[in-house]
């Protein structure tokens, strides 16, 4: 019986065997390749005179990502407080390039008083011949010239006004002059798009969620103090400046004021190299908000000796011929 239970539970291997269909093999993929990195624009001088030095984004060089997106018309909206370098890096994508693709930036600064016509346009008197001729406000312009437009503070702008560019933002991709019937609907071209730039402690700051939602990428911009030490920031004003921003991070309930940023730090070095670095902490300190001075002051003690803020003193003293 042993024998022919065997034998049966053999010739049934065998018919599964037979029967069943083999798993086929997985066939090792080849390894996908990796996107290839924008090509960087590297180091570009700014209208100002002045050198900007590009940083990394995500992986990429944030120039090199700004002209993408705008090739892709993916508007892009940055945030930070001010001194940190976002209009300069718009500046720097955009204004002095002259290629095809990039042949300047209009930029308007926004305030609680932005209006349209600030935006698309008014009509002017001529002196000469005292009539009415239209001007073309900076997003008219943009349009009319296909280049990027920064919005800057631009949660400062009542959304109400900023309404005005959802047709531009969306599918339907054209410019109306509601003030000027004489100007037909104006199509945007592959050259136009729109950064938008703002600090989100300012007080009546605002964006509303249908203009947010029509910024393709949004990003935050801090200081690179690693940056500003190679731009020759002295190394007791970053350690200073590190100090607020941990106290701010980690104990938000006993600081939430005013740190010094990229320009504020650059105006100090060219201010310590010409007039001494007593001056120079005098100055920024002067610049910081009132509210802010105590905190600011104690935090400047720990690196800087008789920290004041910079003021007027005695007469200078007659020198006797």
């Amino acid at each position: 019986m042993a024998a022919l239970a065997e034998q049966m539970k053999q010739n049934l291997y065998a018919e599964l065997k037979r029967t069943t269909t083999p798993p086929r093999r997985r066939t090792a993929s080849a390894p996908r390749a990796a996107a290839p990195l924008l090509p960087p624009i590297g180091t570009q001088t700014r209208p100002n005179g002045e050198t900007y030095h590009p940083r990394l984004l995500g992986g990429l060089e944030d120039l090199a990502f700004l002209r993408d997106a705008r090739s892709h018309r993916e508007h892009t909206l940055m945030v930070g407080p001010p001194g940190t370098g976002k209009t300069a890096m718009a500046e720097a994508a955009f204004a002095m390039d002259a290629s095809p693709m990039s042949p300047g930036l209009e930029t308007i600064v926004g305030t609680a008083d932005t209006t349209e016509a600030d935006l698309l346009g008014t009509f002017v008197q001529n002196p000469t011949t005292s009539t009415f001729e239209w001007l073309p406000g900076p997003l008219m312009r943009s349009v009319l010239n296909d280049v990027p437009l920064l919005v800057d503070e631009v949660a400062l702008i009542d959304p109400r006004v900023l309404s005005v560019l959802y047709p531009l933002m969306d599918g339907r991709g054209e410019l109306r002059i509601p003030m000027n019937p004489a100007v037909p609907p104006i199509k945007i071209g592959p050259g136009w798009f729109i950064i938008g730039a703002y600090n989100p402690d300012v007080p009546g700051a605002h964006m509303s969620d249908a203009l947010l939602s029509r910024f393709h990428h949004h990003f935050e911009v801090t200081t690179d103090w690693d940056l500003a030490a190679d731009l020759g920031v002295p190394e007791e004003l970053i350690t200073v400046v590190n100090n607020l921003e941990d106290r701010k991070i980690l104990d938000p309930p006993t600081y939430e004021g005013w740190i010094p940023q990229m320009r504020d730090a650059l105006a100090f070095t060219t201010t310590a190299a010409r007039y001494g670095t007593a001056f120079a902490v005098a100055s920024l300190l002067r610049k910081c908000p009132a509210p802010d001075r105590a905190d600011v002051t104690e935090a400047l003690d720990t690196k800087f000796a008789n920290v004041t803020a910079l003021s007027l003193g005695a007469r200078v003293p007659q020198v006797r011929q």
